[in-house]
Protein backbone atom coordinates (compact mmCIF):
# COMPACT_ATOMS: atom_id res chain seq x y z
CA UNK A 1 0.00 0.00 0.00
CA UNK A 2 1.37 3.40 -0.99
CA UNK A 3 1.69 5.81 1.91
CA UNK A 4 0.06 9.21 1.52
CA UNK A 5 2.11 12.35 1.33
CA UNK A 6 2.07 14.26 4.58
CA UNK A 7 2.57 17.99 4.89
CA UNK A 8 5.05 19.35 7.42
CA UNK A 9 5.96 22.95 8.12
CA UNK A 10 9.57 24.08 7.99
CA UNK A 11 9.35 25.18 11.62
CA UNK A 12 7.93 21.82 12.75
CA UNK A 13 10.70 19.94 10.90
CA UNK A 14 13.39 22.05 12.59
CA UNK A 15 11.89 21.43 16.03
CA UNK A 16 11.34 17.71 15.36
CA UNK A 17 14.98 17.35 14.30
CA UNK A 18 16.06 19.03 17.54
CA UNK A 19 13.94 16.69 19.70
CA UNK A 20 15.06 13.62 17.75
CA UNK A 21 18.74 14.57 18.12
CA UNK A 22 18.36 15.11 21.89
CA UNK A 23 16.68 11.76 22.50
CA UNK A 24 18.67 8.65 23.36
CA UNK A 25 19.52 6.47 20.36
CA UNK A 26 17.39 3.71 21.92
CA UNK A 27 14.29 5.88 21.51
CA UNK A 28 14.68 5.54 17.73
CA UNK A 29 13.37 9.08 17.11
CA UNK A 30 15.91 9.82 14.35
CA UNK A 31 14.87 6.69 12.42
CA UNK A 32 11.18 7.55 12.90
CA UNK A 33 11.78 11.09 11.68
CA UNK A 34 13.72 9.84 8.63
CA UNK A 35 10.82 7.56 7.71
CA UNK A 36 8.33 10.42 8.11
CA UNK A 37 10.49 12.74 6.00
CA UNK A 38 10.54 10.20 3.13
CA UNK A 39 6.83 10.85 2.52
CA UNK A 40 6.74 14.50 3.58
CA UNK A 41 6.20 17.62 1.58
CA UNK A 42 7.75 20.59 3.42
CA UNK A 43 5.77 23.84 3.32
CA UNK A 44 6.28 27.30 4.74
CA UNK A 45 4.67 27.68 8.18
CA UNK A 46 2.65 30.66 6.97
CA UNK A 47 1.44 28.79 3.86
CA UNK A 48 0.23 25.51 5.40
CA UNK A 49 -3.44 24.79 4.83
CA UNK A 50 -5.74 25.06 7.87
CA UNK A 51 -6.95 21.49 7.24
CA UNK A 52 -3.51 19.94 7.90
CA UNK A 53 -2.47 18.52 11.29
CA UNK A 54 0.66 20.33 12.45
CA UNK A 55 2.51 20.24 15.75
CA UNK A 56 0.34 21.39 18.67
CA UNK A 57 -2.83 20.89 16.63
CA UNK A 58 -5.85 19.68 18.59
CA UNK A 59 -7.67 17.05 16.55
CA UNK A 60 -10.85 15.02 16.90
CA UNK A 61 -10.56 11.50 15.48
CA UNK A 62 -13.17 8.80 15.05
CA UNK A 63 -12.31 5.10 15.44
CA UNK A 64 -13.35 3.36 12.20
CA UNK A 65 -14.33 0.14 13.99
CA UNK A 66 -16.19 1.49 17.03
CA UNK A 67 -17.28 4.97 15.92
CA UNK A 68 -15.78 6.28 19.16
CA UNK A 69 -14.60 9.91 18.95
CA UNK A 70 -11.41 11.02 20.68
CA UNK A 71 -9.60 14.34 20.87
CA UNK A 72 -5.81 14.65 21.08
CA UNK A 73 -3.22 17.38 20.78
CA UNK A 74 -0.01 16.40 18.95
CA UNK A 75 2.92 17.55 21.12
CA UNK A 76 6.69 17.20 21.45
CA UNK A 77 7.93 14.46 23.82
CA UNK A 78 8.45 16.66 26.93
CA UNK A 79 4.80 17.81 26.86
CA UNK A 80 3.33 14.35 26.21
CA UNK A 81 0.67 13.22 28.69
CA UNK A 82 -1.68 10.61 27.23
CA UNK A 83 -4.18 10.89 30.09
CA UNK A 84 -4.56 14.62 29.36
CA UNK A 85 -4.92 14.04 25.62
CA UNK A 86 -1.40 15.26 24.82
CA UNK A 87 -0.03 12.79 22.31
CA UNK A 88 3.72 12.29 21.77
CA UNK A 89 4.42 13.01 18.10
CA UNK A 90 6.92 10.12 18.14
CA UNK A 91 4.21 7.59 19.11
CA UNK A 92 2.75 5.39 16.35
CA UNK A 93 -0.49 7.40 16.18
CA UNK A 94 1.37 10.72 16.51
CA UNK A 95 3.55 9.97 13.51
CA UNK A 96 0.55 8.78 11.49
CA UNK A 97 -1.43 11.88 12.41
CA UNK A 98 1.20 14.57 11.80
CA UNK A 99 0.82 16.06 8.35
CA UNK A 100 -2.49 14.37 7.62
CA UNK A 101 -5.55 16.31 6.47
CA UNK A 102 -9.10 16.57 7.74
CA UNK A 103 -11.02 13.64 6.25
CA UNK A 104 -7.96 11.37 5.96
CA UNK A 105 -8.01 7.84 7.31
CA UNK A 106 -4.82 7.10 9.26
CA UNK A 107 -3.56 3.61 10.02
CA UNK A 108 -1.05 2.74 12.71
CA UNK A 109 -0.03 -0.12 14.93
CA UNK A 110 -0.22 0.67 18.67
CA UNK A 111 1.75 -1.34 21.26
CA UNK A 112 -1.15 -3.85 21.40
CA UNK A 113 -0.11 -4.95 17.89
CA UNK A 114 -3.63 -4.66 16.42
CA UNK A 115 -3.75 -2.22 13.47
CA UNK A 116 -6.09 0.70 14.14
CA UNK A 117 -7.75 2.99 11.62
CA UNK A 118 -8.93 6.45 12.64
CA UNK A 119 -10.58 9.18 10.61
CA UNK A 120 -9.33 12.75 11.05
CA UNK A 121 -12.77 14.20 11.72
CA UNK A 122 -12.03 17.75 12.82
CA UNK A 123 -9.07 20.03 13.45
CA UNK A 124 -10.24 21.89 16.55
CA UNK A 125 -7.13 24.07 16.72
CA UNK A 126 -4.12 24.54 14.46
CA UNK A 127 -1.46 27.04 15.62
CA UNK A 128 -0.65 28.29 12.12
CA UNK A 129 -4.32 29.00 11.35
CA UNK A 130 -4.40 31.04 14.57
CA UNK A 131 -1.22 32.92 13.54
CA UNK A 132 0.64 31.39 16.49
CA UNK A 133 4.15 30.40 15.43
CA UNK A 134 5.54 30.13 18.97
CA UNK A 135 3.98 26.78 19.93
Amino acid sequence: MKKKTCYLTELDVTRLEKHAAQASPQAGYLDMLDELMERASIVDSREVSANVVTMNSKVTLVDKDTGEPMTWTVVYPPQANFEKGQLNVFSPVGLALLGSKRGDMIRFTPPSGQVKTLKVDQIVFQPEAADDFTL
